[in-house]
Protein backbone atom coordinates (compact mmCIF):
# COMPACT_ATOMS: atom_id res chain seq x y z
CA UNK A 1 0.00 0.00 0.00
CA UNK A 2 1.35 3.66 -0.76
CA UNK A 3 1.55 5.93 1.87
CA UNK A 4 -1.80 7.33 1.47
CA UNK A 5 -3.98 4.51 2.11
CA UNK A 6 -1.64 3.05 4.79
CA UNK A 7 -5.05 4.59 6.85
CA UNK A 8 -7.37 3.42 5.34
CA UNK A 9 -8.10 -0.35 6.54
CA UNK A 10 -8.24 1.78 10.03
CA UNK A 11 -10.87 4.69 9.05
CA UNK A 12 -12.80 2.07 7.47
CA UNK A 13 -13.10 0.42 10.63
CA UNK A 14 -13.74 3.03 12.74
CA UNK A 15 -16.51 4.24 10.18
CA UNK A 16 -17.97 0.65 10.31
CA UNK A 17 -17.96 0.60 14.43
CA UNK A 18 -19.74 4.03 14.21
CA UNK A 19 -22.13 2.38 11.84
CA UNK A 20 -22.90 0.13 14.13
CA UNK A 21 -23.38 1.58 17.16
CA UNK A 22 -25.55 4.25 15.11
CA UNK A 23 -27.48 1.12 14.32
CA UNK A 24 -27.93 0.12 18.17
CA UNK A 25 -29.01 3.50 18.94
CA UNK A 26 -31.78 3.01 16.09
CA UNK A 27 -33.02 0.34 17.00
CA UNK A 28 -32.83 1.60 20.99
CA UNK A 29 -34.76 4.29 19.76
CA UNK A 30 -37.15 2.18 17.64
CA UNK A 31 -38.00 0.16 20.63
CA UNK A 32 -38.64 2.86 23.01
CA UNK A 33 -40.83 4.20 19.83
CA UNK A 34 -42.83 1.30 19.70
CA UNK A 35 -43.51 0.87 23.07
CA UNK A 36 -45.20 4.37 23.49
CA UNK A 37 -47.02 3.27 20.45
CA UNK A 38 -48.01 0.50 22.34
CA UNK A 39 -49.01 2.56 25.53
CA UNK A 40 -50.81 5.24 23.44
CA UNK A 41 -52.85 2.46 21.51
CA UNK A 42 -54.10 1.05 24.95
CA UNK A 43 -54.64 4.39 26.29
CA UNK A 44 -57.04 5.21 22.76
CA UNK A 45 -58.58 1.51 23.07
CA UNK A 46 -59.50 2.47 26.78
CA UNK A 47 -60.89 5.25 25.62
CA UNK A 48 -62.98 3.88 23.36
CA UNK A 49 -64.31 1.63 25.05
CA UNK A 50 -65.61 3.82 27.93
CA UNK A 51 -66.96 5.95 25.19
CA UNK A 52 -68.68 3.17 24.04
CA UNK A 53 -69.93 2.56 27.52
CA UNK A 54 -71.12 6.16 28.03
CA UNK A 55 -73.21 6.47 24.80
CA UNK A 56 -74.45 3.00 25.91
CA UNK A 57 -75.81 4.09 29.28
CA UNK A 58 -76.75 7.54 28.01
CA UNK A 59 -79.15 5.91 24.99
CA UNK A 60 -80.35 3.68 27.50
CA UNK A 61 -80.79 6.85 29.93
CA UNK A 62 -82.18 8.65 27.27
CA UNK A 63 -85.14 5.45 25.71
CA UNK A 64 -86.11 5.51 29.26
CA UNK A 65 -86.79 8.85 29.94
CA UNK A 66 -88.71 8.95 26.54
CA UNK A 67 -90.41 5.89 27.10
CA UNK A 68 -91.82 7.30 31.05
CA UNK A 69 -92.50 11.19 29.23
CA UNK A 70 -94.60 8.82 26.80
CA UNK A 71 -96.37 7.50 29.38
CA UNK A 72 -97.16 10.76 31.21
CA UNK A 73 -98.82 12.29 28.14
CA UNK A 74 -100.52 9.19 27.32
CA UNK A 75 -102.10 9.31 31.17
CA UNK A 76 -102.21 13.51 30.34
CA UNK A 77 -103.93 12.31 27.24
CA UNK A 78 -106.26 10.38 29.01
CA UNK A 79 -107.17 12.75 31.83
CA UNK A 80 -107.64 15.52 29.46
CA UNK A 81 -110.05 13.13 27.64
CA UNK A 82 -112.09 12.36 30.35
CA UNK A 83 -112.69 15.65 31.64
CA UNK A 84 -113.19 16.98 28.40
CA UNK A 85 -116.16 14.26 28.38
CA UNK A 86 -117.01 15.33 31.95
CA UNK A 87 -117.53 19.15 31.40
CA UNK A 88 -118.64 19.08 27.61
CA UNK A 89 -120.51 16.24 27.64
Amino acid sequence: MDERNKDLPLIVSEILIEMHEMKEALNRVASVVVKQQEHTNNMFNTLLDENRKNMEFMTYSINKALGQQQQVNAAFEQRLTELEAKYNG
